[in-house]
């Protein structure tokens, strides 16, 4: 089995990551929505996004991005969301994806990365410990200021 990691195409990969999103992160999200979003993140230098792909099918993906804050002594980047499908999990291809992003993230001026904890993923938690993250804190709270443009 041939892993490839590389940057995501919005025109080649939107389906494949949308399908993981629905089905890996439960989120409601249509193809063409993804592609949208993917078009405005991969020509925003702020922003990263890897797919990981098995003989050319796309089996994970991960964003990340900038995060600065006047909390922080140091410029950090964050990761935004990592999924890998079931069948291709415990086998490296997220902590590949990670390690990409963390070379992305030393390129790009980061002293570290900072993933978000969501309790509806606890079980990701070992993952990142495995990986080499500490928990450290968490506060997270969000009010959206407008309405969705589309109900799914």
């Amino acid at each position: 089995m041939r892993v490839t990691i590389r940057k995501a195409n919005p025109q080649e990969d939107a389906k494949a990551i949308s399908k993981l999103i629905r089905n890996e992160l439960q989120c409601p999200v249509s193809a063409s929505d993804t592609a949208q979003a993917l078009t405005r993140l991969c020509v925003n230098t702020r922003n990263c996004v890897f797919v990981a792909a098995v003989d050319d099918t796309v089996v994970g993906f991960l964003h990340i991005c900038e995060y600065d804050s006047l909390l922080l002594t140091e410029p950090m980047k964050q990761l935004r969301s990592l999924a890998v499908a079931g069948s291709y999990r415990r086998i490296g291809i997220g902590r590949t994806l990670l390690q990409r992003a963390e070379r992305w993230a030393a390129e790009h001026g980061g002293a570290g990365v900072l993933v978000d904890f969501d309790e509806a993923f606890a079980d990701a938690e070992p993952f990142y410990r495995s990986c080499g993250y500490t928990v450290e804190c968490h506060e997270h709270f969000c009010r959206k200021l407008f309405p969705p443009k589309r109900k799914f």
